[in-house]
Order: C-alpha cells, then sequence, then structure tokens
C-alpha cells in the first residue's frame, strides 16, 4: 500500500508494508496529515475513558463486530487470563486498563494503526509485550509509531520519517538516525547510541559501528578503545 505523507513544503511517497515507520514527536504535522487522509487506528494511552461494563462490552462498543481472532491473539501476547472479556473495567489495575485501550482499538483495524507514546506508563516488562504486538501486526498491517523519546523509535522502527521547516526526510531508521550530522543541522533529537558512537568516530576516530542495542554497543567499545 502506497502512502502520501507530506509536509508544508514537500511530500513523500512511501511503501510501508510488513514495515514499522516512526515520525518524530517534532513532525506532528505529518501525522496530523496521516490521520486526515487514512483515517488509520490511533492507539495512545495518556487519556484512557471506557464506557462499557465489561472487557468485551467495550471492545464490542468500539467495533460491534470486532475481529476477534486478532484480539484473541493480542490477549496472548499480553499474557493476559483466558477469562479477560470477562472482567469489570472498572476492576482493571491502570496496566490492564492500557492493555484493554489497545485491544479496543484493535478490534476495528484495517490497513493502518499508529501507536503514539504507547510506552508511557509501562514498566520494562510491559515494554517488551507491545514490541511484540508491533512485530505480529506489521505482518499484515502499516504500523507507525510515534514518541517523544527518539531512542524508542530508532530502536523499534524498520524506517523512519523525520521533518524540519522545508525538509522531509524518509529512509530506512539506520540512515536516519546514525547520520548524526543532518540531524544536527536539522536541530532533531539524536539517539543516545548513534551520538555516543559519532562522538568517539569523528572526535576519537575509535572504529565503532552503529548499533541498535546498547550491549553490541559496550562491546564494541571494550574491543576498539
Amino acid at each position: 500500500m502506497e502512502i502520501k505523507l507530506h509536509s508544508q513544503y514537500s511530500s513523500k511517497i512511501i511503501d510501508a508494508k510488513n514495515s514499522c515507520v516512526s515520525i518524530h514527536s517534532d513532525s506532528n504535522h505529518i501525522i496530523n496529515n496521516l490521520i486526515n487522509d487514512y483515517n488509520p487506528v490511533v492507539i495512545e494511552n495518556n487519556s484512557l475513558f471506557f464506557l462499557g461494563n465489561t472487557v468485551l462490552d467495550e471492545i464490542q462498543l468500539f467495533n460491534k463486530y470486532p475481529e476477534l481472532s486478532i484480539v484473541n491473539d493480542i490477549i496472548k501476547i499480553l499474557e493476559l487470563p483466558n477469562d479477560f472479556f470477562d472482567k469489570k473495567v472498572k476492576d482493571l489495575s491502570t496496566t490492564e486498563k492500557m492493555f484493554l485501550n489497545i485491544l479496543r482499538c484493535i478490534s476495528k483495524i484495517e490497513d493502518i494503526v499508529v501507536f503514539k507514546n504507547v510506552f508511557l506508563g509501562l514498566d520494562l516488562n510491559n515494554q517488551k509485550k507491545i514490541i511484540k504486538i508491533i512485530e505480529y501486526l506489521k505482518e499484515n498491517y502499516i504500523i507507525f509509531i510515534s514518541s517523544d523519546d527518539v531512542n524508542v523509535l530508532y530502536k523499534l522502527s524498520d524506517y523512519s520519517i523525520v521533518s524540519s521547516k522545508r525538509t522531509l526526510r524518509f529512509d530506512t531508521t539506520d540512515k536516519i538516525y546514525t547520520n548524526v550530522k543532518d540531524l544536527i543541522k536539522m536541530k532533531l533529537d539524536i539517539p543516545i547510541l548513534s551520538y555516543i558512537t559519532y562522538k568517539a568516530k569523528e572526535e576519537k576516530n575509535v572504529s565503532l559501528f552503529y548499533r541498535k542495542d546498547v550491549r553490541d554497543t559496550i562491546k564494541d567499545i571494550y574491543k576498539h578503545v
């Protein structure tokens, strides 16, 4: 599926099938255009309001005939109990309410899902579950993620979009977020691992590779420093 993304001064046509695409938080206008043009499912956990009595009631308020096979798969990934559908919404923990929010949104998915700051308020173990959901969904849908934390974008996405004034960039995440000079020029946040590697290469002439995992970066440092 081809998607046209546009900023005020430029546009790009992208084919993001089976991919997770990140959008830098400074590029909210691109997310707004994406929502206006393609009406994707948008998932964010910053404000949660529920009207249903039970979990299943809430899901069916979003979609009268939800695709329950997908919802059931997500429940397994989240390691929720088999009777989760029957639980009363008022009895759910905060984390369970975040998961319910994901379930009710996913139940009406068609082509595109946008995750906005989806890690907010979740511990490391539950963040890993969200990563598994993204990996599962991108097998059949186009996934966009946006976050205030550029390190999340760098780690999770296959492709990335950044924009600044008249400039709109779309490329593999590795190319976008390891081009530190370009990010500095555009006055955009830089992933910590990219910046450390950049400084080591530019200022210390250390032969390091750009990595997405801090453990791999540490191994390289021990090997080359």
